[in-house]
């Protein structure tokens, strides 16, 4: 082989060897450049907590509207009645707002019980998704276990923080067939309400989750949507509108924003609430609108 044919065959293996690393270098980078950007997309899911004697119907309209208007169907999280938690789906690294459904499978337990599943799963979010931000919509005693969770436990380092709280007929001052307060209850113009609930085997004091909210997060936009059916004074058949209003006097000085929205007539009654295209597009605005 001729001197020259030597050089070119060397100048030939070099160039490739070069274009293979250059290569091997390229694809090195862009994978590590799409690591860093996959996480720092601020990804807040938002969970959806159903009432006493509730499925996953309870929430599963509000979930598929929620998908519509900008969120992504991603988890269901399941309670089973031993307190073992399991889940069915997968969170994508791409998707920017997933809607996860919470189930508890016991369907009566108290909300203290609740408020532990509720912790350990947003724990659980924050250890294996890296999920720093969340955002809570519950309906009924759903509404109850979602602020005595953040109450209780929001500034823990292993928490999630609530950004945004979303409460669907909340009675924080007692449901009317298991509490003192009827409804000739009612509430000041800040949201006290006349008469304070009991403890009972479902569901805190009210002077309990006054004490509890004492520590309840500033940074939270909460939106209190609350029904009145006009079939029974002033109640959505199964909260009375003072309890549901209640939740202004635990939260309204703290948090960044408070807003409440009565729902009247038939859309108005407590299982409605959750199955209401009106009510469906308000909260998926108060979600994800980035105004």
């Amino acid at each position: 082989m001729s001197k020259t044919a030597k050089t070119n065959v060397i100048l030939i293996i070099a160039t490739v060897i070069v274009a293979f690393f250059a290569i091997f270098f390229a694809i090195r980078s862009d994978n590590l450049l799409m690591s860093k950007s996959d996480k720092s997309v601020v990804n807040t899911p938002t969970l959806f907590v159903h009432g006493l004697g509730g499925s996953i119907k309870s929430t599963d309209h509000l979930a598929t509207i929620a998908s519509r208007d900008g969120g992504q169907r991603s988890l269901i999280i399941y309670v089973d009645k031993n307190g073992q938690i399991q889940h069915k789906g997968k969170i994508k690294s791409s998707a920017r707002k997933p809607i996860i459904q919470v189930i508890f499978q016991r369907k009566f337990t108290s909300v203290n019980k609740q408020v532990s599943w509720f912790h350990e799963i947003l724990q659980i979010l924050r250890a294996q998704y890296g999920f720093t931000t969340y955002n809570v919509v519950g309906h009924s005693t759903g509404a109850v276990t979602a602020l005595d969770t953040a109450a209780k436990y929001n500034n823990d380092s292993d928490m999630p923080k609530l950004q945004k709280f979303v409460s669907i007929a909340g009675p924080y001052d007692g449901i009317m067939k298991l509490s003192n307060n009827g409804v000739d209850n009612y509430v000041n113009s800040k949201g006290q309400p006349s008469v304070y609930s009991e403890e009972n085997k479902w569901f805190p004091s009210y002077q309990t989750l006054i004490n509890d909210c004492k520590n309840f997060p500033k940074n939270v936009s909460v939106l209190n949507i609350y029904g009145n059916d006009n079939r029974k004074n002033d109640s959505d058949g199964v909260v009375s509108v003072a309890s549901a209003k209640s939740l202004k006097y635990l939260v309204a000085k703290r948090v960044k924003n408070y807003d409440e929205i009565p729902v009247t007539g038939t859309n108005g009654q407590h299982s409605r609430l959750h199955h209401n295209i009106f009510v469906d597009h308000i909260i998926a605005r108060f979600l994800f609108d980035e105004n």
